[in-house]
């Protein structure tokens, strides 16, 4: 694909987040929020329910942009989602993979009470790629200290994330 990284980039993350869109199930959704600073998009946040409503569990994934790390933007966004996800969908665990080498990241998840959950294996650009996996529940995210979150606009779309189950 001709064309600078960074065009790359818009290019995968507006076909990623219109094909989760035209996929959403209730029984197998992601919903993909991004990033501001400034009114600046710098990254975005991930939240996926697989079998959700019976299983209570959503995967989270994150990126921001390499000049945005450090500054707390990535902890301040996975506390929103994660908030969103314990407090108004009623999950019961939150996993995460992050790269091995991915210091920022790692300190993020453990700084939110994600706990160690084994390894995965993946090939990245022909290459074998280990990630940590970390699996955070309700119980621990309770103890977590995190800055009050607003959600607004949520009433009404549970049945999205839920389908006909009830919300605990």
């Amino acid at each position: 694909m001709a064309g600078t990284f960074p065009e790359k980039r818009g290019l995968f993350v507006i076909q990623n987040h219109w094909g989760c869109k035209a996929e959403w199930e209730s029984s197998d959704w992601v919903l993909n929020l991004g990033v501001f600073a400034d009114g600046q998009p710098i990254g975005m946040v991930s939240l996926r329910g697989k079998e959700f409503a019976v299983l209570r569990e959503v995967t989270t994934g994150s990126w921001l942009g390499l000049e945005f790390q450090g500054q707390g933007h990535g902890t301040e966004a996975r506390t929103a989602l994660l908030h969103f996800a314990f407090e108004y969908l009623g999950a019961e665990a939150a996993r995460t993979e992050v790269f091995q080498e991915n210091a920022a990241s790692q300190g993020v998840s453990r700084k939110l009470g994600y706990r160690p959950d084994g390894i995965s294996r993946d090939v990245l650009d022909g290459q074998v790629i280990v990630s940590d996996r970390l699996r955070l529940t309700r119980e621990s995210w309770r103890h977590v200290p995190h800055t009050p979150v607003t959600v607004s606009g949520f009433d009404g779309c549970e049945k999205f994330f839920l389908g006909d189950a009830p919300n605990p």
